[in-house]
């Protein structure tokens, strides 16, 4: 698989969904079509230091994102490298693992379907992988544009410093 064009990106939006999420008591209003998400950081997340290819530091489990372990991994320099997020769009409720710098998704998990039949049950897990997706992409649109505004630097980043360091809970 070829290397991402900016890995640093993927461990970037991995952090500042986990920042978001829990300064933000996991709702965000995305505007347009998508409205309002609720999203969270569930049971697993993992680090690895810049610049290694492998993760070091792997926490489950329940609370992981409140864990002392976690916020230590952060503040000792490691970077997220997998983030398993639970997402609530409507009444649909999504989970999905995003790892490394491409933003690979694994153990994903859709809402239970409710359509009978072989035909209908495809069409209808088509339309919720979809969904999850496009919900994905909001967030990851959300990032890109305060990513690349004077915002980051002028308040998103000094306030996730903040945050890691332990004075902003």
């Amino acid at each position: 698989m070829p290397n991402a064009p900016l890995p640093h990106l993927g461990p970037e939006f991995y952090g500042w969904l986990w920042f978001t999420s829990e300064n933000n008591g996991g709702s965000l209003d995305l505007g347009g079509e998508t409205g309002t998400i609720d999203v969270w950081v569930d049971e697993r997340l993992a680090f690895q230091a810049p610049g290694e290819a492998n993760a070091r530091a792997i926490m489950t489990g329940e609370n992981t994102s409140t864990s002392p372990e976690a916020m230590a991994a952060l503040a000792n320099g490691k970077v997220v490298r997998e983030v398993r997020l639970h997402l609530r769009h409507g009444d649909h409720e999504f989970q999905v693992t995003l790892r490394g710098a491409q933003m690979d998704a694994t153990a994903l998990k859709l809402p239970p379907h409710s359509s009978d039949g072989e035909e209908e049950l495809l069409y209808e897990r088509m339309y919720l992988y979809e969904e999850l997706w496009f919900v994905v992409g909001a967030l990851y649109r959300r990032f890109a544009a305060e990513r690349v505004s004077q915002e980051w630097s002028d308040e998103t980043l000094p306030a996730i410093r903040s945050w890691v360091g332990g004075s902003n809970a």
